[in-house]
């Protein structure tokens, strides 16, 4: 429980006083080794190729049976976007 806790502030000592954008992508990378979906998503984003993402994300979405522009602005409006 404490390490998870010095974890937490580590991390939002990072996102305070570093690069949050770099420090966000290394926590994405890390967390998408050994899944090529979310490693390509990764690199797709890197490149700034927006709308293969998008067209992923629609697939993705109607796959499981849901409507992405529905979805994502449910997304958008839990961040205040």
């Amino acid at each position: 429980m404490i390490e998870s806790n010095v974890g937490m502030f580590q991390f939002i000592n990072t996102m305070r006083s570093g690069n949050p954008e770099q420090t966000m992508m290394t926590i994405l990378q890390t967390t998408a080794k050994g899944n090529p979906v979310f490693e390509n998503l990764l690199s797709l984003a890197q490149k700034g190729n927006t709308k293969e993402i998008e067209t992923i994300a629609r697939n993705m979405t109607k796959e499981r049976g849901l409507d992405f522009d529905t979805e994502f602005n449910s997304f958008k409006r839990t961040f205040g976007l």
